[in-house]
Formats: structure tokens, sequence, C-alpha cells
């Protein structure tokens, strides 16, 4: 499991504590000048019988935001080959992560390095790796419809989804953002969850902009940001390169 924020495991809990997978976090979440929320992570993992990657909390969040607003490329390639390599080491043969959606550029960021690892770790190993993501702002069981019979889906008994819902309301960080979750979609809806099969890997521009820009815009205006991180100017031309310089198929 590859995941841009400590947190993210809860939306798909049950399947980490049926699979157990050694896990990645590329930041620490500690958002505006914030606390890490790895030890709550860690805490998850442990009662779940999940194990940490040597890549957990590698990055601040702010440190994650200027890599990509200076577009500094060595970064990102020095990540993406450790990562394939803990792959390709550990005979990994599914890997799940975040789903790109714009809401968030770190989330969208973990999307393109998994993509790039998964990509680079096939081709040197030889192997068929898949290649899984999962929602974490549209509904847990959102999936379109030409793959929807790809996907692997975990239906959640009364005791998985109580388990569930305990880890989260022990997660003190979340607090406010699982409390708004339940209350947009109802608990029930946590009883499933989908893991969708990627296909593509989105290396060009989207129509619309996506939602961090325009939250981006206005934190700047609050003070709170110098800069906005943008999907055609920052986001895109660094992937584009990554992918260029690791010679990965488009």
């Amino acid at each position: 499991m590859i995941i841009g924020h400590p947190g993210h495991e809860l939306r798909i809990h049950h399947w980490v504590e049926t699979v157990h997978p050694l896990t990645v976090v590329l930041t620490d979440g500690s958002g505006r000048g914030q606390q890490s929320r790895l030890a709550s992570t860690l805490n998850v993992l442990h009662r779940a019988g999940a194990k940490p990657a040597t890549i957990f909390g590698r990055w601040t969040d702010a440190q994650a935001y200027e890599i990509l607003l200076s577009g500094n490329l060595d970064a990102l390639i020095g990540v993406t080959k450790e990562l394939a390599q803990t792959i390709a080491t550990n005979d990994i043969e599914i890997v799940v992560a975040d789903a790109m959606e714009g809401f968030n550029p770190t989330h969208d960021l973990c999307r393109y390095l998994t993509d790039a690892a998964v990509l680079r770790a096939a081709r040197e190993t030889g192997r068929k790796i898949a290649n899984f993501d999962f929602t974490l702002v549209g509904p847990p069981d959102a999936a379109p419809a030409e793959i929807r019979d790809q996907c692997i889906r975990l239906q959640l008994d009364d005791a998985a989804l109580a388990r569930k819902r305990i880890a989260a309301e022990n997660y003190p960080e979340l607090k406010e953002e699982v409390d708004a979750a339940i209350s947009q979609f109802g608990l029930q809806l946590f009883a499933t969850e989908l893991l969708r099969p990627v296909t593509a890997h989105f290396l060009t521009a989207c129509a619309d902009r996506p939602f961090y820009e325009t939250h981006g815009e206005n934190r700047v205006k609050e003070g709170h940001y110098d800069q906005v991180i943008r999907s055609r100017e920052n986001v895109l031309p660094l992937m584009q390169a990554l992918w260029r310089e690791l010679d990965l198929p488009a």
C-alpha cells in the first residue's frame, strides 16, 4: 500500500487487516505547520497486522509542495526508484494506492509516483504487477461502469465495520474529517471497500481545474501560502519529465 498522507489507510481498513500490506507513506501529514500524524497511522497498522516500509513519512507536506513548485525532478526520481526497488525485492504482486481525484496535489503525486514505480518494477522483474487505487474524497464504492467488474470488492460484516469505525475514532488528528465523511455518506456506505484497477497514467492535462487550485488560490488570498500549485504549470510537466527520465511507457 502506498499512500500520500497518514490516515488514508482508514478508507480501506478491512483490506489492510486482511492482507497486512507493506505500507509506504510519502509524507508525515503535518499540513500547514501542524504535527506529524505518523504515530497514529503506526498504531492503525500495528493493530491491523501491517508493517511500515522504509519510506514512511519521507517528506513533510511543506517539502512535498515545494518539490512540486520548484520542479525538483531529482527528488521524485530518487523516490520512484526506491519504490520500484521495494516492490521488486519484496516480490510484491499487488499495489494499492491513492486515487487521482484532483483534491490534493499530494494525493495525485502519490498516484503518479505509484504508477511510475509499478511500471519500472514490472520492467526490471519481468513480472506483471497489479495496480489498484481507492477513493479518498468520493464515495468509497464509486467506479466507472466499464471497470466495475474488474474491481476488488470487500463487503464488511458488522464486526469488521465496527473495527473500522473504532480505528477511525481513535485517530485524533482526523476526527473532523471522519465525522464529516460519515455525515455526508452515512456509516453503512463505508461497509464497502472498492479497489479499482488503474489502466491509464493521466499524462495529459485535465479539462477542468482541479479542486486544489481553487483551494490554493483562497489560501494565498488569506495569506497562508505564497504560491498556488497548478496542474498544467507545475504537476503535469514534472510528471512528464519523470516519465522521460525513467523511459517509461506513456
